[in-house]
């Protein structure tokens, strides 16, 4: 747990007061022993890892909770020893065996065993969170839970899975924090209310380990994160990490360049060439798993032919927009399954170009000569907003008439999974880079039907039944162990899901760390920036 101390409430109440007269000053200077952020964290609405799905909040949760295994900070598709300092394969290939580091201690004090991480796992399933479902897509579910995973020592466990997963797949289920990540058991049920186990202290507060601890959230205000000397792995460099909710681009620039923050999240990225330019502004480009793309919910009988979801593939200008709008932020990426991952088809493959005549007509072959209106509820910040616009004044020559309804994330995010919407545009970040972690959220999809609940699936917030062949073949190619066959069932997976879904895949994002020239280091994968890493001149 992390609790503020009264001086240290004192010091974060002075230093976010100094924060938010900083765009007054004339000139500024960060701390150098800390990191300040400015970004939007309007859709942050939970600190419990079980509970966390908006991509700012997993961002900054990853240095605050590690997982069981972590992802290589230079190579994502390699696996490094986490929490669990070594995993072992039984020789029949059936069960891992995971030996949890001696010597880590929680916040609390209280020293970090096997059986805090069992009890973590079990307890994101038997609560059923929004990340039980990160477990139920590797088979692990409430009625086996006890039988799969299970406690052998202090410090020692194992992890049967229910089917034969492939060797070099099953181990990228203990790499995510929201589901592997280990929980302090004995100060959380402190805080049980009517068996909850901790859900309810859990939204507002963090019992677990990792480089950093969160000592100060208000929503939509700020979140201040301090350095955790008791941590087992390299410390971190900054004693301190300051988050600021500023949702516009154009104040977070003028920040950045006064001196007032390190980074910048959320700048227009038309702003990127005349940053460029700066001597004290540095950008930082890297691949990321990012994709942005907007969708139908099929629930609307008017979204019940392909050829609807056809037609609206053909109302943007892919090429146009990467090489002005997007410029250095996405490129062109029809797939769900981003350039860089296993099973993903070439980046060459791009079926589909603005073409308005072709679109039309596919609308009227769907039902829709005249064309329809539609609500088109999307984030309220860049590059969503402008994507939204692009596609409105298109859809517009076709007769589709789209109302735009901007919305912060945590209310778009929670429309969403209320299947509460006509058609939805946003991004989405990917946490492996694996075909199968891409058909798992957008594609697989047995039980379409409202009880179903199945909030982390897109395919069921899109209200999508992908049909028997899809959702088969996925689960085939968990446990094919031929590669070159594994590769071309996700490529034939991405062709289907291209041609039937009620998703539209137009970018894969680019990673943008717009820093300051102070910011010496600053390490990124194809998933995570790790704060951890950050080195300051």
């Amino acid at each position: 747990m992390s609790r503020v101390s009264p001086g240290a409430r004192l010091g974060t109440l002075l230093l976010g007061g100094f924060l938010s007269a900083m765009p007054m000053a004339a000139t500024a200077a960060t701390p150098k022993d800390t990191f300040v952020i400015a970004a939007n964290i309007s859709a942050m609405i939970t600190l419990d890892p079980a509970n966390i799905n908006e991509s700012i909040t997993a961002s900054t949760m990853r240095s605050v909770c590690d997982a069981l295994i972590e992802l290589d900070d230079d190579d994502a598709t390699k696996l490094v020893p986490g929490l669990a300092e070594s995993w072992t394969l039984s020789p029949d290939g059936s069960t891992y065996t995971l030996k949890i580091r001696r010597g880590m201690k929680f916040p609390s004090g209280n020293a970090v065993t096997a059986e805090d991480a069992v009890w973590s796992i079990k307890r994101t399933i038997k609560l059923n969170l929004a990340n039980a479902q990160r477990l139920r897509e590797w088979d692990i579910n409430a009625k086996n839970v006890d039988e799969v995973i299970k406690l052998v020592d202090s410090h020692t466990m194992t992890i049967t899975p229910p089917r034969p997963w492939s060797p070099g797949l099953f181990p990228f289920a203990l790499s995510d924090f929201r589901n592997a990540s280990v929980l302090d058991r004995a100060t959380i049920l402190k805080h049980e209310v009517d068996g909850d186990m901790g859900r309810k202290w859990l939204t507002t507060n963090t019992a677990c380990v990792g480089p950093f601890r969160i000592t100060t959230w208000r929503p939509q205000e700020i979140l201040t994160l301090e350095r955790n000397d008791e941590y087992f792995g390299r410390k971190a460099t900054m004693r301190r990490m300051i988050v600021r909710h500023t949702p516009e681009s154009g104040a977070q620039r003028l920040m950045l360049e006064k001196g007032d923050i390190d980074m910048a999240m959320n700048i227009d990225p038309a702003e990127y060439p005349a940053l460029e330019k700066n001597p004290n502004v540095r950008l930082q480009y890297s691949p990321s798993l990012g994709i942005n793309f907007f969708m139908f919910n099929m629930k609307d009988p008017r979204f019940k032919n392909p050829k609807v979801f056809e037609a609206f593939r053909y109302l943007i200008d892919y090429e146009g927009l990467e090489s002005t709008l997007l410029k250095n932020d996405a490129r062109v990426r029809q797939s769900p399954v981003p350039v860089g991952v296993f099973g993903a088809l070439p980046e060459s493959h791009k079926p589909f170009r603005l073409d308005i005549a072709r679109a039309k007509k596919l609308l009227a072959e769907a039902g829709h000569p005249d064309g329809f209106s539609a609500e088109l509820i999307v984030l309220n910040s860049f590059p969503s907003v402008d994507l939204a616009q692009h596609l409105q004044a298109n859809a517009d020559k076709i007769g589709v008439k789209l109302k735009i309804t901007q919305m912060i994330g945590s209310q778009l995010f929670q429309r969403a999974r209320a299947r509460n919407f006509e058609i939805y545009m946003a991004g989405y970040g990917f946490n492996y880079p694996d075909a199968n972690n891409m058909m798992l959220r957008h594609a697989y999809n047995p039980d379409n039907s409202d009880a179903a609940k199945n909030t982390l699936s897109v395919a069921w917030r899109a209200s999508w039944d992908p049909g028997q062949w899809i959702n088969d073949t996925i689960r085939a190619a968990q446990t094919e162990r031929d590669q070159k066959k594994r590769l071309e069932m996700y490529q034939e997976l991405q062709r289907r899901h291209m041609a039937t879904s009620p998703m539209v895949y137009m970018f894969q994002s680019q990673s943008v760390n717009v820093l300051h020239k102070n910011v010496k280091q600053l390490k990124r994968n194809l998933i995570a920036t790790n704060y951890a890493s950050v080195e300051k001149q």
